[in-house]
């Protein structure tokens, strides 16, 4: 039997996105609203503090996957790595393939992450333990002091 090149077997990853919100209808088919790959984070005020406070964000994950030849069930695992390299969680979950080219699986996961860094977060995203893709998330911080009056330049209005 001649050997099956790799992407002839599937399963193929469609979709992969993280989104405010997933709506799923009656008929199964999903919209994503506003698709998300940067959060900035505002500290407003005089005592606005230096460096990030940590704060809880929640975000939703929408992963499209179609079958190819690809059958029974497989373990999607998420885990999630930030700026520093450290892996605080993974997720693991069964997906269940019917190995009919077109037919497929839609994964919503709801993620709800204490940001404490700034910096590059990513989602590493595997099926039985093999890579699939990673999805960014680039968090920034923005520290603002308010002023009382406006600039003092001196002198008399003219």
């Amino acid at each position: 039997m001649p050997e099956q090149h790799p992407f002839e077997r599937g399963p193929y990853l469609a979709v992969a996105v993280l989104c405010e919100k997933v709506l799923t209808e009656q008929d199964g088919v999903a919209s994503l609203i506003r698709i998300v790959d940067r959060v900035t984070h505002q500290a407003i005020g005089p005592n606005a503090p230096f460096s990030l406070a940590p704060f809880q964000y929640s975000l939703w994950m929408f992963l499209s996957f179609k079958s190819g030849n690809a059958r029974g069930t497989k373990d999607l695992t998420i885990r999630l790595q930030k700026p520093s390299g450290e892996s605080p969680f993974a997720q693991t979950l069964p997906i269940n393939f019917e190995g009919e080219d077109d037919r497929g699986a839609n994964v919503v996961v709801q993620l709800q992450i204490e940001i404490d860094m700034v910096g590059l977060w990513w989602f590493d995203i595997s099926l039985d333990g093999i890579p699939v893709t990673r999805l960014p998330l680039r968090i920034i911080y923005l520290r603002q002091t308010t002023q009382t009056q406006g600039p003092s330049f001196g002198g008399q209005p003219g």
